[in-house]
């Protein structure tokens, strides 16, 4: 069968969503005939792929999310009609023009519903673009895949026609931990992620200070890319205000996340919203102590193999929290939710789904 995929996000700075599909894409090259559409193709991800003989048909020219999109689409549409493949798998949700002349199934990935339940964090222009795009996609989609249940539903409250097209949860892919170095009991905080109000890090910062100002002894490490100036001003004023207990490493390498994973005591994520959690799971896999807030994603995707804060109750709660002992992880629990989302369990689920929709008669 003949598959071809829209690998933009993978194609020059691979975001989280072309991850999620050059996990998947490399259990899919034995079985299929697969081609990858993309604006350009320069990143080591990209490089791997050509180096197995992957076709990779590039647009020539980059293209940001608002700038380009439509006439990169254009392009993507020609490529299908000059190779007429089974299927096409967008995994970056939006299909913004029909696909004509192409007389396969259309497969999207909707990770998420932010721009509709959170607009304040995208901004009024690109939510009402989500929302207009998102209703046009769906008209020519013929089987969505979701990353959680939660998505599913949300998907389904805010756009009921999502609701008749055929649809599967597939999570997310956790590749096991390359780090080959010494697991430590450390003496740290530390939340890894970007800079966001999203992921609740101004939350983080306010309850940092409580916690040290009610004796709390333990040193908080932060690590991730700089997104809002706001949170930004107020990392800078509790690392000046505790420059011998916070520590902000900035954006990090695959590398240097995992040693300061090994290194930690409790991993944090005191998020107002999340799409999955995979930050959770990578966590889990040094056996490390988890605090996280208490959205029904977390619990969908770990249930109670971690602990959890009351997100309600904000900074003062999260500190409460950060000076209590946590539980040892339960190793077990960590171990049934690891194999929950490793590419044995959940590549042989995406070639079934991909398998089955093929046959189908358009």
């Amino acid at each position: 069968m003949k598959i071809v995929i829209d690998a933009r996000t993978l194609g020059t700075k691979p975001s989280g969503i072309g991850i999620y599909a050059y996990n998947f894409l490399c259990g899919l090259l034995d079985k299929y005939d697969v081609t990858l559409v993309t604006d350009l193709a320069t990143s080591s991800e990209m490089m791997s792929l050509k180096e197995k003989g992957v076709k990779i048909i590039e647009y020539g020219k980059e293209i940001y999310r608002s700038t380009g999109v439509f006439s990169y689409f254009r392009f993507v549409r020609q490529v299908l009609r000059d190779v007429q493949p089974e299927l096409f798998w967008e995994p970056n949700i939006l299909v913004p023009i029909a696909l004509s002349g192409f007389h396969g199934k259309t497969v999207i990935t909707i990770h998420d519903m932010f721009p509709v339940t959170m607009p304040q964090y995208f901004g009024k222009k690109y939510s009402a673009y989500f929302k207009f795009m998102l209703k046009r996609t769906l008209k020519h989609t013929d089987l969505i895949l979701y990353n959680s249940f939660e998505t599913k539903k949300e998907t389904e409250q805010f756009f009921p026609t999502a609701k008749s097209v055929e649809s599967h949860v597939l999570y997310i892919i956790v590749p096991r931990a390359a780090y080959q170095g010494e697991i430590q009991d450390g003496e740290y905080f530390l939340y890894v992620g970007n800079m966001e109000k999203r992921k609740g890090v101004d939350i983080l910062v306010d309850a940092f200070g409580k916690y040290v100002e009610k004796g709390g002894k333990k040193k908080l490490v932060l690590a991730g890319k700089k997104r809002e100036d706001d949170v930004d001003a107020k990392i800078s004023e509790l690392v000046s205000r505790y420059p011998e207990q916070v520590t902000y490493k900035g954006y990090v390498t695959d590398e240097e996340k995992n040693a300061l994973y090994a290194g930690a005591a409790v991993v944090l994520f005191q998020s107002r919203a999340e799409g999955f959690g995979l930050c959770v799971i990578e966590a889990m896999q040094y056996q490390k102590k988890v605090l996280a807030s208490d959205l029904s994603i977390f619990q969908e995707i770990v249930g109670d193999a971690v602990s959890y804060f009351p997100l309600s109750g904000g900074a003062e709660a999260l500190s409460s929290a950060m000076l209590q002992e946590l539980p040892d992880p339960d190793l077990e629990k960590y171990k049934n939710v690891m194999e929950k989302y490793s590419p044995e369990t959940l590549i042989p689920r995406l070639l079934e789904v991909f398998d089955d929709v093929g046959k189908k008669k358009s």
